[in-house]
């Protein structure tokens, strides 16, 4: 039997799978020589990809998952045999190899993947090896791979932004790479290395850094104080949204009834008569019969009341106010320190970490990078003549004690390097100090939200007919001559009396069908329910008296010691503090999204969400990381009732951390392994602890991996992912291990 070589790509997955049994040994020869050995076929969905972490502009690419399907990845495949590959043999060794894929590419279409070339199949032997790389995205980098009987490798030169103009930002490419779930290299492995046998899953990581650049000041700043405000006015009413109907009311009405259909005199033979006994004698009475029908009705009326809302109803006023103290304005920002050249190896060397080879930084004096008003400098920083900022006061807000964007959303995709203490990242920023007084005319506008409310209305009835009689007497065929209204009272028809009209019979069940329409009321008045606060727009400093200390304009630098990691977003901080400058760097995630949750709120209430101890927490951020270094992290959640009866916890990523026990213990199976998932029933009265702790206390490089809780369903297959997390955004927690 043949056993195929399956190719998956997930983001940050793609995954091949090789299949059985070879027919011959491989030979020296180009790619594809030796084609009975290794079939590669595509076997997988392809999950969510990036968030991307900026709102960078579209002309700079960020890979997700559709591009990925779009524009394909490339593999390398080599046989070695029973030796083992080495990126350090030199070119003459390629003889002892088998190119079983020669940069392949894998394409998606149809919800398939597949490969441009022939079926391949795995080596059958036992201890016959392959070792495999990829690299993506294939239409950008396939022409820039270099392979001379080593490893591959790609050199990012020309990616690298020259400067910081929208043009040479907009030319940055991603470029990513694969590993196994370990994130190492798949060298050495056979078909039965895999689950489901023959399976190899590339991870795409990122092989480049991502800088973004922030400003903020702790400089005093301008006052000021409120003197006049206009009168208001009405600009504009908004289009009111669809209404919501709020709670039903219901009212049945008492029973109401009807006496109908009355007939009139029917002849005698409409007649009923009986025999009565008067001692010997025997009489005769005859009755006259007139029907009648008997109705009894139930009205039942739903009242909803109904609300709308316009939310685009503004009022505007003017204002004035008086202005004094300082404005700060960015005239320049330079950066020096990063690499221009580089090579990355697709033969990582480290877990998760590219291997950049052949790394150069830019020389000479000169700042590698400069930001002004002339790129991409955000417009509210730039240093503008004094006319432009009496003319348009609300634009250039300048340095605040808010950080801003200093790059207008743009950033810098930087080829990874490592820092000495003599080798930093240097930074200089020149600022302006506006002194400003006067008086700032203003219009301000502020935004309601309005509301109406109306009742709305139908009804149906039900109903209960009955047939009644009434009698009167007459001796023999002689009428006692009584009069018309001489009647009995209403007997049933049994010939029981009947003083009312009580009725025996049951009502019929509602008929939903029976509805009437709804009858409309009027709107109510419009109702103010909030408003935004004024915010002022068009601001003009009128009197006003605007100067530069343009002989005081600092030009501070300082320098960042930093590592540039691939994988890695770098938050790169400007402080503005008077005479100096404080620079900090934050590095954080990369993140990614695996897939797309499928999740119903209403499967099983969730009593408790997920939480965390932060007793045992280093760092927690907004978007769901959790740092827990050396430590042992805890978490917990609890469960009631619903569709599904267990549970189950997962580590989804990185293989740097497991379960333990709450001495820190590991959890082990039968066999003395760690386990790889937990499972416990659902019970409403029990809160779920899960503990999980670093394998590798001494790690070098940073590791995460996702907790991810599912549904257990009645064959024991894990088949929902619960989105348990109380987060904007964020559906499960991301356990991060920092470098040590």
């Amino acid at each position: 039997m043949k056993t195929r070589l399956h190719i998956i790509a997930l983001l940050p997955l793609a995954a091949f799978s090789l299949s059985c049994e070879r027919e011959n040994v491989p030979h020296i020869g180009p790619e594809g020589y030796h084609s009975s050995n290794v079939e590669v076929k595509a076997m997988a969905e392809l999950p969510e990809g990036w968030i991307p972490m900026t709102k960078a502009a579209s002309d700079i690419t960020n890979i997700d998952d559709t591009e990925l399907q779009s524009r394909g990845f490339g593999v390398y495949a080599f046989y070695t045999g029973t030796e083992e590959y080495s990126s350090a043999t030199d070119s003459s060794a390629y003889r002892k190899f088998g190119l079983v894929l020669n940069n392949r590419k894998f394409e998606y279409a149809t919800s398939t993947w597949s490969n441009s070339g022939k079926a391949e199949f795995w080596p059958a032997s036992d201890g016959e090896n392959l070792t495999l790389f990829a690299y993506a995205p294939w239409d950008t980098w396939n022409g820039l791979v270099q392979y001379d009987g080593k490893v591959p490798t790609i050199q990012y030169d020309n990616f690298v932004a020259q400067d910081l103009s929208v043009a040479e930002l907009s030319k940055q490419r991603d470029l990513l790479w694969g590993t196994n779930t370990s994130g190492d290299p798949h060298k050495n492995v056979e078909k039965d290395d895999y689950d489901p046998e023959g399976t190899v899953d590339f991870h795409f990581r990122h092989a480049v850094a991502k800088v973004h650049l922030n400003v903020k000041g702790t400089l005093p700043g301008e006052v000021r104080n409120h003197i006049s405000s206009g009168g208001e006015s009405h600009i504009m009413e908004g289009t009111p949204t669809a209404p919501e109907n709020g709670n039903s009311s219901f009212t049945e009405n008492n029973p109401v009834f009807k006496v109908a259909n009355t007939s009139e005199y029917f002849e005698p033979g409409d007649q009923e008569s009986e025999r009565i006994s008067l001692g010997l004698i025997s009489v005769t009475i005859t009755y006259d019969v007139r029907y009648y029908h008997a109705i009894k009705e139930q009205t039942q009326t739903e009242t909803m009341v109904q609300t709308r809302y316009r939310t685009n109803t503004q009022e505007s006023t003017g204002a004035v106010y008086a202005v004094s103290g300082q404005r700060y304005l960015v005239e320049e920002v330079t950066l020096k320190g990063f690499n221009q050249t580089g090579t990355l190896v697709l033969d990582n060397a480290t877990s998760y970490a590219p291997t950049w080879i052949n790394t150069a930084r830019f020389s000479g004096p000169a700042p590698e990078y400069v930001l002004n008003g002339s790129n991409v400098l955000t417009q509210s920083m730039q240093y503008v003549p004094a006319a432009t900022v009496e003319s348009n006061f609300s634009t250039y807000t300048g340095i605040t004690e808010t950080a801003s964007d200093l790059m207008s959303g743009y950033f810098l995709y930087a080829i990874p390097r490592e820092s000495t203490s003599g080798d930093r990242i240097a930074v200089t920023i020149k600022y302006h100090k506006l002194n400003v007084s006067g008086t700032l005319a203003a219009s301000q506008s502020r935004e309601l939200l309005q509301k109406q409310t109306r009742s709305i209305s139908r009804t149906r009835k039900r109903s209960i007919t009955s047939e009644r009689k009434k009698l009167r007497k007459s001796n023999g065929s002689q009428r006692l001559g009584w009069g018309a209204e001489d009647w009995s009272t209403v007997y049933n028809n049994n010939g029981s009396k009947e003083s009312d009209y009580t009725f025996s019979d049951s009502w019929p069940d509602w008929d939903t069908a029976e509805w009437g329409p709804w009858s409309d009321s009027e709107w109510g008045e419009w109702q103010d329910v909030s408003s935004t606060d004024w915010s002022p727009a068009s601001e003009t400093l009128t009197s006003a008296v605007v100067n530069y200390n343009d002989d005081n304009a600092p030009n501070l630098s300082g320098e960042i010691i930093t590592n540039l990691e691939g994988g890695r977003v770098y938050d790169m901080n400007l402080i503005v503090a008077g005479d100096k400058i404080e620079l900090d760097v934050v590095p954080r995630p990369w993140d990614l999204k695996e897939f797309e949750f499928d999740y119903d709120a209403n499967e099983n209430i969730i009593i408790q969400p997920l939480t965390y101890d932060s007793s045992f927490i280093d760092y927690a951020d907004a978007s769901g990381n959790i740092y827990i270094n050396n430590r042992m992290g805890k978490f917990f959640f609890q469960l009631g009732a619903g569709k599904y009866a267990s549970w189950q916890a997962s580590l989804v990523g990185d293989a740097a951390f497991g379960f333990c026990d709450e001495d820190g213990n590991w959890i082990l199976d039968e066999h003395g392994n760690r386990v790889a998932s937990i499972r416990h029933a659902i019970d409403p009265e029990v809160m779920n602890y899960i503990y999980i702790k670093p394998i590798n206390t001494e790690a070098s490089v940073t590791s995460h991996a996702k907790l991810r809780i599912y549904y257990i369903d009645a064959t024991g297959d894990a088949v929902v992912a619960l989105n348990l997390v109380e987060m904007s955004g964020v559906t499960e927690w991301t356990i991060w291990q920092n470098a040590n």
